[in-house]
């Protein structure tokens, strides 16, 4: 028998032939082979040294952080070198492929003497050259050691290392920490930034949320909410990168959270809890990675609480993006201070890093003020410029408001920044306590001495008229002015600001009459009574164009301050046609602005409640046919609870569409005879017969008292940073609050 033949024969057909016992033998042995490689190939590395002991050449322990470094107090690394991670053949060879395929391509294209003849040959081989570039991406997209041969040690020392921005924590000059050492020999975290761009690619393309985008940019952007730079923010959006610095899944999350309570739309309406939600737990999760996005997010999700009458989660939110800023630096200049191992920021990047500051200090200081709590941004402590004119982009019409004569929206802040440290001035002058003598204190030692404060108050009050005087042309007003421009939400955002702090600041003193020669117009009355008939044309002018459902929460704040004063001014007696007109109109303003903001829903239901019991002989506020009225009960549904039965709670959740919503078929039931005044009201001119009139909401039908027990509401209370006022929501709505100090000397 032929020897070659047989080594040629099959192995399958010579096993059949043998004994069976022979094959048994011969199969244990092969199953046996098999174990021992996948017993080798089951084996856990053994974990390497930490790069100090290995640099000095001592004994690791191999735990993490080792015993050496421990002692050492400083950071233990482990560095994975891939010498045991041996990538398969398939991979190295298409390697070795692209590498011979891009060297001769590239020695053929350098051989060739001419330019026309190298751009010749970049177009007969293109197609060649993109498919070999697309097949090098899909390969280097595949991870080439799997996650289980990661060592342990590695896997807790390599999670999410470094955030996935370039941007990193700011330590001082005095600081004990190196601004690069803890993190220069950690890898960079890849994972994240192809997450976020992957995410941002679907989201730019979706028509709900490029809705939200739209109505957030034109009608709430110009008012507190320029720390969010339009332009970057759209460009970084549109045209997203792995590492982006002004735009991020958060962020547009946080965005549309406001947006979406403007839509007019209720199944995107309906999804603004659902972004909150959202992008509050992404934030929460990722503390550790500090952004500029994420600052921005912080701010919105603040806002959204406070809009909605939710103070406190808005305090503690808008915190933690002031702390967020301090820990990336945002208020200092690069060169200004001196910090170490810190790339030179181009000159654009500086000029965006100042608008998100400065806008950061104008919310931080409008919620200070809104909520009579200390700012936490000062002045003093920012090195970084002031914000200038920035470029503006030619195709974002759809995301901004464009009116006849376009205005920068740089302005507007610049301006807002000087009105802020007057008012902080303000503020440390005479909404503190005194020094004075015991006689000018009560028993509870609280200083009840106003008068000797007006001279300080008149003199600021004629600051800020100055500060009104200089403004450019482009943003000053006047009535005439107010009646083309009110529309614009860009120019008036400045003027809302100075609307809410001229009543903030004055109205505590609006009860002390006393005659100051040639300043009777800065006294604390006239400011407050000319800033409310300003806030009534204006809003008139806004709703007339765009109807109530885009007012933004300034115009909010203004009506309910603005219905404060003049209870404060008037009693239930003196309560002039006039005055009980832009009270009735006021009350209006907040229906309209339920839906959209809780907090004009909340309050709308309190001031009812106290007009109610203030002016309980006038059929305006307190109409006889109520108490007659039943509520309806749906023979279908079993009875519920009336609102009597149980305590008022004021929840989260109420910013829903169905607690916040106040279009109903009950307006002539909240206001029965305000349709027989109407003639004398149009006279006066606070709501024009062509002007929709809010409905309020079914729900205020039957309206409890209202007591301490069963309200659980914050509102603005206004200068509760002082103890001079300590006073809580429903003060803003009292008879005459300062009238037992108006006669002090």
């Amino acid at each position: 028998m032929d020897p070659e033949k047989n080594r040629d024969a099959p192995e399958l057909p010579r096993l059949a032939n043998q004994p069976q016992h022979a094959v048994n033998a011969q199969s244990n042995l092969d199953s046996d082979s098999d174990s021992l490689k996948r017993k080798g190939s089951q084996k856990k590395d053994m974990p390497l040294s930490c790069q100090r002991c290995r640099l000095r050449k001592v004994k690791c322990n191999l735990e993490h952080p080792c015993s050496s470094c421990v002692r050492l107090g400083v950071e233990c690394i482990v560095l994975s070198d891939m010498r045991k991670k041996r990538p398969n053949a398939g991979y190295v060879s298409t390697l070795e492929r692209q590498i011979k395929q891009f060297t001769t391509f590239f020695s053929k294209l350098e051989a060739l003497p001419s330019a026309q003849e190298k751009q010749a040959y970049l177009d007969a081989h293109a197609r060649e050259l993109n498919q070999c570039l697309q097949e090098q991406e899909q390969q280097s997209e595949r991870p080439v050691p799997k996650e289980e041969e990661v060592p342990s040690r590695d896997k807790s020392a390599s999670v999410d290392a470094t955030p996935a921005t370039k941007i990193r924590p700011v330590y001082g000059p005095t600081s004990v920490y190196d601004n690069d050492q803890d993190h220069r020999m950690q890898p960079v975290s890849e994972k994240r930034g192809t997450h976020d761009l992957s995410q941002l690619n679907q989201l730019n393309k979706s028509q709900e949320i490029l809705h939200c985008l739209k109505l957030f940019f034109t009608w709430q952007y110009p008012d507190h909410n320029m720390y969010v730079f339009r332009e970057a923010f759209l460009i970084d959006f549109f045209h997203p990168k792995p590492h982006t610095l002004y735009c991020s899944p958060v962020l547009v999350l946080s965005i549309c959270a406001l947006g979406a309570r403007m839509s007019e739309v209720d199944s995107i309406y309906n999804k603004s809890i659902s972004f909150y939600n959202e992008a509050r737990s992404l934030l929460l999760s990722s503390l550790e990675h500090p952004s500029i996005t994420s600052v921005q997010s912080f701010l919105l999700l603040a806002f959204y609480d406070i809009c909605n009458g939710n103070n406190s989660t808005g305090w503690m939110l808008s915190g933690n993006a002031m702390r967020m800023g301090f820990d990336l630096g945002f208020q200092l200049h690069p060169e200004v201070w001196f910090l170490k191992n810190r790339g030179a920021l181009k000159q654009l990047d500086v000029a965006i890093r100042s608008r998100i500051y400065w806008g950061c200090y104008m919310a931080d200081h409008f919620i200070s003020l809104i909520l009579g709590r200390p700012s936490l941004l000062k002045s003093s402590d920012a090195t970084i410029p002031e914000t200038e004119d920035l470029p503006e982009l030619d195709w974002i019409d759809e995301y901004k408001y464009v009116p006849d004569n376009v205005t920068n929206i740089s302005d507007p802040l610049k301006n807002i920044i000087n009105l802020i440290n007057i008012s902080d001035n303000m503020l440390n002058d005479i909404f503190t306590k005194s020094d004075h003598d015991s006689e000018h204190h009560d028993l509870e030692g609280d200083d009840l001495n106003l008068v000797s404060r007006l001279s300080m108050l008149y003199a600021y009050n004629d600051q800020i008229m100055k500060w009104k005087h200089n403004l450019p042309p482009d943003l000053n007003w006047d009535q005439e002015s107010l009646k083309r421009t009110s529309d614009n939400p860009t120019v008036s955002g400045v003027r809302y600001y100075y609307y809410i702090l001229v009543l903030c600041l004055n109205r505590p003193f609006v009860g002390i009459t006393r005659n100051m020669r040639n300043k009777n117009h800065l006294s604390p009355a006239v400011v407050c009574n000319n800033a409310i008939d300003e806030i009534f044309l204006a809003i008139q002018t806004f709703q007339k164009a765009h109807g109530l459902r885009r007012a933004s929460i300034f115009i909010v704040y203004c009506s309910i301050l603005s219905i404060s004063v003049i209870l404060l001014t008037t009693t239930s007696e003196s309560l002039g046609a006039d005055k009980k007109a832009k009270l009735i109109y006021f009350l209006n303003v907040l229906v309209g602005c339920s839906k959209t903001w809780a907090l004009a829903e909340k309050s709308h239901k309190l001031i009812r409640g106290k007009l109610q019991l203030q002016f309980s002989h006038d059929p305006d506020f307190n109409p006889d046919t109520r108490k007659a009225k039943k509520p309806k009960v749906d023979k279908k549904k079993p009875p519920q609870k009336t609102v009597q039965d149980q305590p008022v709670k004021v929840k989260m959740e109420e910013s829903s569409s169905e607690t916040s919503s106040l279009a109903s078929s009950h307006a002539q039931d909240a206001f029965p005879h305000h349709h027989h005044q109407h003639n004398h009201i149009s006279s006066v001119g606070p709501v024009p017969p062509h002007f929709p009139e809010p409905e309020p909401s079914s729900e205020d039908l039957d309206f409890p008292p209202l007591d301490e027990a069963n309200v659980e509401f914050f509102g603005p209370p206004v200068l509760m940073t002082s103890d001079l006022f300590n006073e809580d929501w429903e003060a803003l709505f009292p008879d005459s609050i300062f009238s037992s100090r108006t006669h002090d000397s």
